[in-house]
C-alpha cells in the first residue's frame, strides 16, 4: 500500500508547490474563464428582470452548452501552464491559450462521451456503497420518530438522531468525493489532447491506455485529489464567499445591491482560487504514467550512467 500511496502523495505535494510558484498565472487563467461566465450570469438575471423567468431558463440553457468548451479550454490552458512552470519557464499566455478549434471540438466530444461512461460505471459501483448508508439513515430516522412518539428514553432518541446526522454527513461527503473523482478522471483522460501532438484517434487510444494503466493507483489518485479539492473548496468558499460578505449584509441589508455585488465577487474570487489544483495534479499524474509506460525514465537513467560503468 505504501508503494502505491507514496507516488500519489508526491504528486499532490508537487502540484501544490507548482501552484504556489505560479499562483498569479493560474489565477489569471481562471479569471479569464470566469469573466464570460460572470457576464453571462449577470446578463441572464438582467434579462429575467425584463422578460421573465422563461428568458432566464433559455439563457442558462445556452450558457450551460457554452460552459463545457470553456471549461475544457481552461483545463487545457492550466495543464500547459503546469508544464511551463515545472520546467522553470515563463508562462506565455498566447501559447497556453492557443488551441485549434477542431482540436477543441474533438476534446469536447471525447470528454462528453468519456464523462458519461465514467458516470455510468461510478453510479453502478457507488450504488452498492451508498444504498446501505441510505437504508441505515432511514432506519435511524425511523427510530428517532418512533422514540419521539412513543416516549422512549430521550438520551437514546438523541443518540439515534446524532448517528443519523453523522450518516447524512458521510453520505453527502461520499457523493462529493465521487463526483470530484469523476471530474478528475475526465481531466486526466483529456491530457493526450492537450499535451501531446497526436491525431484524434491516437489521442483517444493513449487516453484509454493510460486510464487503465495502473488502474488501482489512478483510482486512488482521483479519490484523494477529489477529497483534498473538496476540503479546499469548502474552506475557501465558506471563508471568502460567506464569512467575508456577511458583515456587509448586516450593515447594509439583504436587499443592498452593493452587498450582493461584493458577495458575488467574493464567490468568483473563491472559485478562481480553488479551480487550478485538480488540473495541475492530473497533468502530473499523466506525465508520471506516460513516462513509466513508455520507459522515458529508464532511458534517461541509462543515458545518465557513466559509460565506463556500463561496459
Amino acid at each position: 500500500m505504501h508503494k502505491t500511496l507514496q507516488p500519489i502523495l508526491d504528486i499532490l505535494d508537487e502540484g501544490l508547490r507548482i501552484y504556489r510558484r505560479g499562483f498569479t498565472s493560474f489565477a489569471l487563467l481562471a479569471a479569464i474563464w470566469l469573466t464570460p461566465v460572470a457576464i453571462g450570469i449577470g446578463f441572464a438575471f438582467a434579462a429575467g428582470a425584463f422578460w421573465g423567468s422563461d428568458a432566464i431558463f433559455l439563457l442558462i440553457l445556452g450558457g450551460s452548452l457554452l460552459a463545457l468548451p470553456l471549461a475544457i479550454y481552461l483545463f487545457a490552458a492550466i495543464s500547459r501552464a503546469t508544464l511551463a512552470i515545472q520546467q522553470d519557464q515563463r508562462v506565455q499566455f498566447s501559447k497556453v491559450l492557443t488551441i485549434a478549434p477542431t482540436r477543441l471540438m474533438g476534446m469536447g466530444c471525447y470528454g462528453v462521451v468519456f464523462g458519461i461512461i465514467v458516470n455510468i460505471l461510478v453510479s453502478m459501483v457507488s450504488a452498492f456503497v451508498c444504498c446501505p448508508l441510505y437504508l441505515a439513515f432511514m432506519f435511524l430516522m425511523t427510530g428517532v420518530m418512533s422514540g419521539v412518539s412513543s416516549g422512549i428514553s430521550v438520551a437514546f432518541t438523541a443518540l439515534l438522531g446524532v448517528l443519523g446526522v453523522l450518516f447524512l454527513i458521510l453520505i453527502y461527503g461520499l457523493n462529493l468525493v465521487i463526483n470530484g473523482a469523476v471530474y478528475s478522471s475526465v481531466i486526466y483522460g483529456l491530457q493526450p489532447f492537450v499535451l501531446d501532438n497526436l491525431s484524434f484517434g491516437a489521442s483517444v487510444q493513449r487516453s484509454i491506455d493510460l486510464t487503465f494503466y495502473r488502474t488501482r493507483r489512478n483510482l486512488l489518485a482521483f479519490i484523494l485529489a477529489s477529497a483534498i479539492f473538496g476540503g479546499i473548496a469548502v474552506a475557501v468558499t465558506t471563508g471568502v464567499g460567506i464569512l467575508l460578505p456577511l458583515p456587509l449584509f448586516w450593515a447594509l441589508g439583504d436587499e443592498s445591491l452593493v452587498a450582493q455585488g461584493i458577495s458575488a465577487s467574493a464567490w468568483l474570487l473563491g472559485l478562481i482560487v480553488v479551480l487550478p489544483p485538480v488540473p495541475i495534479w492530473m497533468t502530473l499524474l499523466y506525465q508520471q504514467n506516460l513516462s513509466a509506460r513508455e520507459g522515458y525514465d529508464l532511458a534517461r537513467q541509462i543515458a545518465a550512467l557513466d559509460p565506463v560503468q556500463t561496459q
